[in-house]
């Protein structure tokens, strides 16, 4: 049974929008240790972001084999893009800060979306990813704790 609760908490760690901002205050709700439930959803969480940012890599390098897509690509979204790149570290610094705001919709999901979309090179993108979920999970971590210590 208590295997179950584990397992329940790594997959809404590793559900979009909920993450970890669900799953953290879930897990110790459901009286599960502080620190396990912190590392559990770390883990679950920043594996579910590094995924999601291998397979949008792979979706759009299987989407710039037709000819029109590459050709607006090259034209106009890589353009754009240049200017991005010699900010690439603000703009990793940024991704951390953006997947760690614990909101709905700010999390490693789209986190790792806007990471490929913005071609933040592949190791400074999953350590961003890595950072923002230890921002979040920190956060709620705290808020969670706090909130079950208040209401005793």
């Amino acid at each position: 049974m208590n295997l179950n609760k584990w397992i329940y908490l790594a997959l809404i760690s590793m559900s979009p929008i909920v993450e970890c901002r669900g799953s953290i205050p879930y897990g110790l709700l459901a009286g599960l240790p502080v620190v396990g439930v912190f590392i559990v959803a770390f883990f679950s969480n920043t594996l579910m972001g590094i995924v999601v940012y291998e397979g949008v890599k792979l979706l759009k390098s299987w989407l710039l084999r037709y000819p029109k897509l590459r050709n607006y690509y090259e034209n106009y979204v890589r353009n754009a893009l240049r200017r991005f790149k010699q900010y690439e570290t603000g703009v990793a610094v940024s991704l951390a800060i953006f997947v760690g705001i614990p909101l709905p919709g700010t999390g490693a999901f789209t986190g790792a979306v806007v990471a490929e979309a913005l071609e933040v090179k592949r190791p400074l993108a999953w350590a961003s990813l890595a950072a923002g979920v230890l921002i979040a999970c920190t956060v709620v971590t705290f808020i969670t704790w706090s909130a079950m210590q208040i209401a005793r």
